[in-house]
């Protein structure tokens, strides 16, 4: 993924196309970014290859850096994305151009000739049961380790705790927008887990009850438990997982 920025190229070393499935419409993001810059495209209603105008929900933006609005360029207007060809599963690959906003300044960027193409084959990695593994659980009964850390952060929405691990192409994931320390969290009411079986459009799962447990913290470190039933986050598939016997002791980094 690559555009000019102002005339100046920006050749992404990362890129990535996500599809979200609601009801009978799909939304598509594309998004690369080379350190911290980058480009994000999203396009409401997925049809397919066709030319998509920047405008309403259809949105362009180019991000200069990662300190939120003030380094965000939003293209709603003046702008398309092309999308060339589509094969489901297998790339995407198309052109777009638009000219940024800046909200906080008023301050414009024009993004010429940009373009993508992006694989959409999940890449895939090994699975992995080592000494390394700090957060084990079984997932509808079958016992899994994974590897990972925590951070926790102070936000104008409060304080975030966030522990993400991964074993291969699985994903276990744990947070809270409301942390307060040492106690229990109930989910989905101020704790949220996520388990993702696989990268696919339909490989995710959402808690729709569990609790998170923190028994144990320090300056570098967060003990606990957990267990959740989730179900898929693609609401077309009526499939879940029960997420049992959770457990972790993973190094914590605080903001």
């Amino acid at each position: 993924m690559s555009g000019k920025i102002d005339g100046i190229l920006l050749e992404c070393t990362t890129s990535a196309a996500a599809f979200y499935p609601l009801g009978n419409k799909t939304t598509v993001q594309i998004i690369g970014s080379k350190e911290l810059s980058g480009f994000s495209l999203t396009i409401d209603d997925f049809k397919g290859a066709g030319t998509y105008n920047v405008s309403g929900t259809n949105m362009a933006i180019y991000l200069k850096g990662v300190s939120g609005l003030q380094d965000a360029y939003l293209g709603t207007t003046n702008g398309t994305i092309k999308i060339i060809s589509y094969t489901e599963n297998k790339i995407l690959t198309g052109t777009f151009e638009f000219k940024g906003e800046n909200t906080n300044t008023s301050l414009e960027k024009t993004i010429t000739e940009g373009k993508f193409s992006i694989s959409l084959v999940p890449v895939k990695l090994p699975e992995i049961n080592s000494t390394t593994n700090n957060l084990s659980a079984k997932v509808d009964g079958i016992a899994t380790g994974f590897t990972g850390e925590a951070m926790s952060a102070n936000t104008a929405m409060g304080k975030v705790l966030s522990i993400v691990t991964v074993n291969g192409d699985k994903r276990m994931i744990l947070a809270t927008s409301s942390y307060k320390g040492v106690g229990t969290y109930t989910m989905p009411a101020d704790a949220d887990g996520v388990y993702m079986k696989d990268q696919t459009a339909t490989g995710s799962f959402s808690s729709d009850s569990g609790t998170l447990k923190i028994t144990s913290e320090t300056s570098n470190r967060i003990k606990g438990t957990f267990s959740f039933t989730a179900k898929n986050e693609d609401t077309r598939i009526n499939t879940s997982v029960s997420v049992t016997e959770g457990t972790f002791d993973i190094p914590l980094t605080k903001m």
